[in-house]
């Protein structure tokens, strides 16, 4: 079995092309991560119209409510919006808001801040699991060592203008230790893959926090150069760490999707857990670049690796939710409102409604 615990959809995307993913990867299922959007608020209607489309292949990890981000004397009522969230369908939670490009849209708190307390202590007392996005390679506050794509994506941060690497880091530790039994899966490895030694201090100190591998291209060729110590951490922590590729359906940042690059995600992932040395042939459109990159790889053992490809998302994932199409119809009234509240286009949302209503006939 194969789950790619971490893809992207957007409406108005062809939800059936999840499926066309899954196939090309050879997966058997998948975890859209919704966001925040500054478009549409989140991709929450979006992703949960997707599940009803593919039928019992797709978890979703639902965005939390951003309209609350500007209305902070509100922030108490997150619980709530989630519970919701629950009823309509969704599996689990993402956030993005630890992207400092994300991060700059929206008047997010500090993640320490006790504006988050009520949203945390709900999310750590009904133990569901959180997929967050907090930083992104340390290069990228670098002017001097951040990739052209990257800068070019507006993801140079070493301006002034955006949050500090450094800091964002202190808070979700002193979150943790405000709720130190949050389940988080800290994607694309918390972008520690060259600081393996704190990532083992965070992961023997807090027992539900998890990683995932999706790339960054970074993950693999800093865990290429030091490779004992990689095998080392994997061995240890196998329990704690989980496949995605990030592959990206139709989403307004990524246009179509490209088969190609889902295929080479799927291959670098699959690849570096399974083999000793491993050359992934570049594409200039997709995650690598032109250049072809050869990198030492883990070995790991089949049981090892079942662990991250499957297992560990099954038990962080227990169970699959079905979409409730009368809640999530009385979702949309609500996010239409706040739409129409923040000036921002609910034309998807009419669309969306009207071709989630013939499901619930």
């Amino acid at each position: 079995m194969l789950i790619d615990g971490h893809i992207h959809y957007d409406y108005p995307g062809d939800p059936k092309k999840i499926l066309r993913a899954l196939e090309i990867t050879n997966a058997d299922f998948a975890c859209i991560e919704s966001q925040i959007d500054s478009r549409k608020i989140n991709q929450n209607i979006d992703a949960l119209y997707a599940k009803l489309v593919c039928e019992g292949k797709v978890y979703v990890d639902g965005a939390l409510d951003a309209y609350l981000y500007f209305h902070h004397d509100k922030m108490d009522m997150m619980p709530k919006y989630i519970e919701n969230l629950r009823k309509c369908g969704i599996d689990g939670i993402k956030m993005i808001e630890g992207k400092p490009s994300d991060r700059k849209r929206f008047p997010i708190p500090n993640f320490d801040d006790p504006l988050y307390d009520p949203t945390f202590s709900y999310l750590e007392k009904e133990g569901i699991n959180i997929t967050w996005h907090v930083n992104d390679p340390e290069e990228f506050w670098d002017e001097e060592k951040v990739p052209f794509w990257a800068k070019r994506s507006g993801w140079f941060y070493g301006d002034g203008t955006f949050a500090n690497n450094i800091d964002q880091y202190n808070q979700v530790e002193n979150l943790l230790k405000k709720h130190p039994n949050l389940k988080i899966t800290f994607a694309h490895f918390f972008f520690l893959s060259n600081n393996l030694k704190h990532l083992s201090e965070l992961f023997d100190k807090y027992p539900n926090i998890s990683v995932d591998i999706t790339p960054g291209i970074e993950l693999f060729t800093n865990m290429s150069d030091n490779i004992l110590q990689a095998k080392q951490f994997f061995n240890k922590y196998s329990d704690r760490i989980l496949y995605g590729t990030d592959i990206s359906i139709e989403t307004a940042f990524t246009g179509d999707l490209d088969e190609e690059d889902a295929k080479t995600r799927k291959e670098l992932c699959h690849a570096f857990l399974s083999e000793n040395k491993h050359t992934i042939k570049g594409n200039p459109k997709g995650l690598l670049g032109s250049d072809d990159i050869t990198l030492n790889c883990l070995g790991l053992s089949e049981e090892k690796i079942e662990e991250i490809e499957y297992k560990n998302f099954l038990r962080l994932y227990p169970k699959l939710n079905e979409v409730n199409v009368k809640a999530l119809l009385e979702e949309i009234k609500k996010h239409r409102e706040k739409l129409i509240e923040l000036k921002l286009n609910y034309k998807f949302l009419d669309e969306l409604e009207e071709k989630i209503k013939e499901y619930g006939k």
